[in-house]
């Protein structure tokens, strides 16, 4: 999740697409960003970082030797349109700001947990908007860092050192795991993953990300693995122990990969949203067979150059 990192108001600039290619997921009739952009690519082809082994090895030294979960039941989608009224999001420290105000009606979900997640997408613009640390209270929207995207054109890139409603700065909608996705049949972009605490780089990053959570490396390994780092489930993992729903995820995972974009308690799970209507569809037992696809399964996608946090 998001430290208190000083840093400017987010000021998003543009971001190079990672391939070209025809697909564009898209949810309650918005396109997720562009054919071809960093969450749409196909990656099966895409080549393989040769400090690969040595990343993967660094980070289970670190301690990131835990199964992938899916995190259910928590996070909503709110559906905005052109009537739903726009509001200022007050900031709750300093060095992040919300340069614009956000649809929000009384009734929109806020995550139940700490890291108080927030979405909006506005279906009459196709803007979606984010932030972490929400609260609504007494009709003041307030939360600790976020950002929004207009998710009809390519996916940009925070400036560096900011992050969004996750540390990386990724977009956590972009990369979640949709409950109509999955009743589709398929999960046609690039996932969101949280990793294990302690195990990733602390203030290093890659595009699309555009920040870090300042969390400090545990292993004695010069190849931290960085925000942004765009992995693979092997082609060869066996997927038929996985259940109905995970196999979907699964599938993903190995056609558009998965983007490191943020630490939990846990470690390493993916983001998955309730369905439209606030219910939680999800199958427990089915998702628990993702438990069986650990780090040491995944290739690491060649890593664009590495950047760093401002000041560090």
């Amino acid at each position: 999740m998001p430290a208190p990192t000083p840093t400017p108001a987010p000021t998003p600039t543009p971001a190079s697409a990672p391939g070209n290619g025809a697909n564009v997921a898209d949810y309650q009739g918005c396109p997720i960003f562009t054919a071809g952009d960093w969450y749409n690519a196909p990656v099966t082809s895409a080549a393989v970082d040769p400090d690969d082994a040595a990343y993967i090895g660094s980070m289970i030294q670190a301690g990131n030797t835990s199964g992938f979960w899916a995190s259910t039941g928590v996070e909503f989608i709110n559906i905005a349109n052109g009537s739903t009224s726009m509001t200022t999001v007050h900031p709750k420290v300093a060095w992040h700001s919300f340069p614009v105000a956000y649809p929000w009606a009384a009734s929109y979900k806020i995550e139940p947990l700490s890291d108080a997640h927030a979405m909006v997408l506005d279906t009459a613009t196709c803007h979606i908007y984010e932030s972490y640390g929400t609260t609504y209270s007494g009709g003041a929207l307030s939360a600790y860092s976020g950002a929004n995207w207009n998710t009809t054109q390519p996916f940009v890139s925070m400036r560096a050192g900011s992050p969004s409603a996750m540390a990386s700065g990724l977009s956590i909608f972009a990369g979640m795991v949709k409950w109509e996705e999955v009743q589709s049949g398929t999960v046609n972009h690039a996932l969101n993953w949280a990793a294990t605490a302690h195990a990733v780089s602390q203030w290093g990053f890659v595009s699309p990300a555009s920040s870090t959570d300042g969390l400090s490396f545990t292993g004695s390994s010069s190849y931290q693995l960085p925000y942004g780092a765009h992995l693979r489930l092997k082609a060869s993992f066996d997927t038929a122990r996985l259940g109905p729903q995970a196999k979907i995820v699964a599938q993903a995972m190995k056609t558009y990969g998965i983007y490191l974009s943020d630490t939990g308690s846990s470690g390493n799970a993916l983001y998955f949203a309730n369905a439209l209507d606030g219910s939680d569809p999800w199958n427990p037992s089915d998702l628990s067979t993702l438990g069986t696809i650990h780090i040491s399964d995944f290739d690491v996608l060649k890593l664009p150059p590495m950047q760093r946090v401002p000041g560090h």
